[in-house]
């Protein structure tokens, strides 16, 4: 990955504009949005403001730059997370540093249910294969191959497989 695409994603990831970032570093919007885009090369104080400003020292912005970092998984870079009787969570991309989703695939075995209370904010659901129930504390809701749906979850999440085969749950939480 190169040096502008980092720093883009780190300040998107800190909630900066490109104004707030160059304001904080003490430079220009135009030198932030050129460094982004790769158009100009930063000397080593400027580029050591901009990750300060970020969180990280020079060193550590370095040491996490994966040349192999990539942008499209196959279903053989999937990690299973949770393999049980009923019911199996596979990350579907690998843990990249700076992750701000968690896209997971949930596959229930026919009838099995599924529980959590998970510790992220808000999620996506959508039913790829199947048809679910889906009960949010007392709310309870049959969602059909093809429907979605957007929670948050400071409740309990309870998802039951209400068909004869596996159902899967595209799962995009934050």
């Amino acid at each position: 990955m190169k040096i502008g695409a980092r720093v883009r994603r780190l300040r998107k990831l800190r909630g900066l504009t490109i104004e707030e970032l160059a304001n904080n570093a003490d430079l220009t919007k135009g030198f932030i949005s050129q460094l982004e885009r790769d158009i100009t090369v930063p000397s080593v104080l400027n580029l050591k403001q901009v990750v300060e400003v970020l969180g990280l020292d020079l060193g550590t912005f370095f040491s996490e730059i994966d040349e192999n970092e990539k942008n499209i998984y196959q279903a053989k870079d999937r990690i299973i997370d949770i393999d049980l009787e009923d019911y199996k969570v596979a990350n579907l991309i690998p843990k990249l540093r700076y992750l701000e989703m968690n896209p997971q695939l949930l596959t229930l075995m026919p009838l099995a249910i599924y529980e959590s209370d998970y510790e992220e904010n808000e999620g996506f659901g959508f039913v790829v294969k199947g048809k679910i129930e889906l009960t949010i504390e007392a709310e309870t809701r049959t969602i059909n191959r093809g429907g979605c749906f957007y929670v948050f979850f400071d409740n309990h999440i309870r998802v039951k497989n209400l068909s004869k085969k596996a159902a899967e749950i595209l799962w995009v939480h934050y």
